[in-house]
């Protein structure tokens, strides 16, 4: 864990050798836009689909071999040097997530959407939780929207087609291995107990609603069926009955929001083979923070499980998290197995956080797995516990480090991560550049 802050890395440069895109290509199904639905992506930037074929007889189903993109640019040194870049589809990049820190205003959000067009423009979608707000069309810029095409799924007024009490299963080579009700009542209750901060006999309580609910209703078993098992559990008396009544008030607002719809357990892969939007986002502006937190928290959870049993290294799945010290960082929580395993399933993370300071040494080790790093400004209250990481990764004095990362000016920062070898073709983890993130105007 952790072993990106202790590796000996040389002196900076403000640039690394260019090298010719180029890209594996790998089959996907998508639906095909009826005849008369618009403009797509492809048509916009030039870049996606490459061979159709039909599947069967069905004529709106289409084989598509498109490319994981190898490259992605994220600036060029601010003393002229040459681009750098992510260097996404790399056979030998260790994980495809790349991790951004900086105070509010320094460029962060920008540098997302800028990566996201990049990753569009190669046929690649991508999914953004925005439960900050950062992200509502007034947010983003508007060659984003049209080049990307973002498709906002706004949950206060379309609710999310997940079920968080379905049981979950796993593969055991070809075996099928489905969890059983304990399980799924651990799961939940967990993120319920660590939103609200819930008592052993609280946390006991919701356990065991879910628990007999689950193992009696399957999944039909939903919210309003849980506050039912908790009126029970309440109106039976005995030693669990405070602690039921208490569970009861802490979670009726949310449940009371009506954040799940219908259930549709192939809604995240048509988010992500939509090719007439290459970005998707799960707008929840209007929630309050920790009902906000709890849809985020059954989303991811979701979205693991689901890519755990369907996803593949070869198929990159790319979701956006801002303000992620927000999020639990547990190493059960869905965070920290992306953070830890996403790359067997597909995932990559675009992460984005102002703070470090409210996470202990294991979650910060799991996060700096992540192989590339960019740091903008930061905060006045967090720029020595930057500048210390920066300096035990490249081996220089913390006092050189808050120098460097005072003087950031907003769209600089310092890339920390794997770079092409132009004459060998492999990766070698990189010096540390001094970048300046290319406007999206120049990107296209």
């Amino acid at each position: 864990m952790g072993f990106i802050l202790r590796l000996r890395i040389d002196g900076g440069d403000d640039g690394v050798p260019e090298e010719p895109e180029s890209g594996r290509e790998q089959p996907e199904q998508v639906t095909k836009p009826s005849a008369g639905e618009g403009t797509s992506v492809e048509d916009m930037t030039g870049a996606g689909t490459t061979e159709e074929e039909p599947m069967g007889d069905d004529s709106s189903v289409v084989l598509v071999k498109r490319r994981i993109p190898e490259r992605i640019l994220l600036g060029s040194g601010t003393a002229g040097g040459r681009d750098v870049y992510w260097e996404f589809g790399h056979p030998d990049l260790p994980n495809r997530h790349i991790l951004l820190f900086g105070a509010s205003g320094t460029g962060k959000t920008y540098t997302i959407q800028a990566l996201l067009c990049e990753l569009g423009k190669a046929g690649q979608n991508s999914l953004i939780v925005d439960y900050t707000n950062g992200f509502t069309n007034k947010q983003l810029e508007p060659i984003v929207i049209e080049k990307l095409n973002p498709k906002q799924h706004v949950i206060r007024r379309e609710p999310l087609a997940i079920n968080p009490f379905r049981r979950q299963y796993d593969f055991i080579d070809d075996m099928q291995l489905e969890e059983d009700p304990a399980t799924t009542a651990q799961r939940v209750s967990g993120v319920f107990a660590e939103v609200y901060q819930l008592g052993d006999q609280q946390k006991s309580a919701l356990y065991n609603a879910i628990r007999d609910g689950v193992a009696r209703e399957g999944n039909r078993f939903n919210l309003q069926r849980l506050m039912d098992k908790l009126d029970d559990i309440r109106n039976a008396g005995g030693p669990t009955a405070n602690s039921a009544a208490t569970v009861i008030s802490k979670i009726q607002p949310f449940v009371d929001m009506n954040p799940f719809g219908e259930e549709d357990v192939e809604s995240w892969e048509k988010l992500f083979t939509d090719p007439g939007s290459r970005c998707h986002i799960i707008q929840l502006a209007g929630f309050m923070k920790d009902t906000a937190r709890l849809i985020t928290e059954f989303s991811l959870i979701d979205l693991y499980w689901y890519y755990r049993a369907r996803g593949n290294k070869d198929n990159p799945k790319v979701i956006v998290l801002d303000e992620i010290q927000n999020l639990d960082h547990r190493l059960d929580s869905p965070l920290g197995q992306f953070l830890t395993e996403g790359r067997k399933f597909g995932i990559s993370l675009i992460l984005a956080t102002q703070t470090l300071s409210n996470l202990d040494k294991d979650q910060r080790d799991r996060l700096f797995q992540a192989s590339h790093k960019l740091f903008f400004k930061p905060a006045d209250t967090e720029v020595r516990s930057f500048a210390q990481i920066l300096a035990d990764a490249t081996n220089g004095r913390i006092d050189e480090w808050v120098e460097r990362l005072s003087s950031l000016k907003r769209g600089e920062c310092y890339s920390l991560g794997y770079a092409l070898n132009e004459s060998t073709g492999k990766l070698e983890v990189s010096k540390w550049f001094k970048i300046r993130i290319k406007p999206l105007e120049q990107r296209f």
